[in-house]
């Protein structure tokens, strides 16, 4: 999981001059062998042990930094699924808190309905008592005009 970034380039390039430098100096400790006689053998030997020391120190602190590096984008990585996991349990909760604060809107809403409906079925009833009433006055009115019409014959 390397990503190849401006950072990333430029440490690889830093690591890259460093282990030529290594080399390099690697290299003029194993021509100092054929000088041994004039600077002595412990003197040789001892400074090829210290430059093994520095080299192996150098490429364990680098794959312990790597190794870090790598533990801490998992880290990252495992915290932000929890985070989108959470985010997604509060939505749930949140929307869930919401439905039920609404519910005496909605309770209210389908009183109302449910109040339209008997209020609209009492228009109607008395409607139909009132075309009834209006049906049997203007019956009742006719037999009068009808039977008073016929008392009154011309002679």
């Amino acid at each position: 999981m390397t990503d190849k970034t401006p950072a990333n380039d430029q440490a690889d390039k830093d690591w890259a001059d460093l282990q030529r430098d290594l080399d390099t100096l690697g290299e003029q400790l194993g021509s100092l062998r054929s000088h041994t006689a004039a600077l002595g053998e412990t003197l040789v030997a001892d400074l090829e042990a210290r430059f093994q020391d520095v080299r192996n120190r150098s490429l364990t602190f680098r794959n312990a930094t790597e190794t870090q590096l790598e533990t801490l984008r998992q880290q990252a990585m495992q915290q932000a699924s929890e985070a989108g996991a959470k985010s997604a349990e509060i939505a749930k909760d949140t929307a869930r808190q919401m439905w039920e604060r609404s519910e005496p809107l909605r309770q209210g809403a389908q009183e109302v309905g449910q109040g339209l409906v008997r209020a609209w079925s009492e228009i109607a009833a008395s409607f139909g008592k009132a075309a009834d009433k209006y049906q049997q006055a203007a019956a009742q009115k006719r037999t009068e005009t009808s039977t008073g019409e016929e008392g009154h014959t011309p002679s």
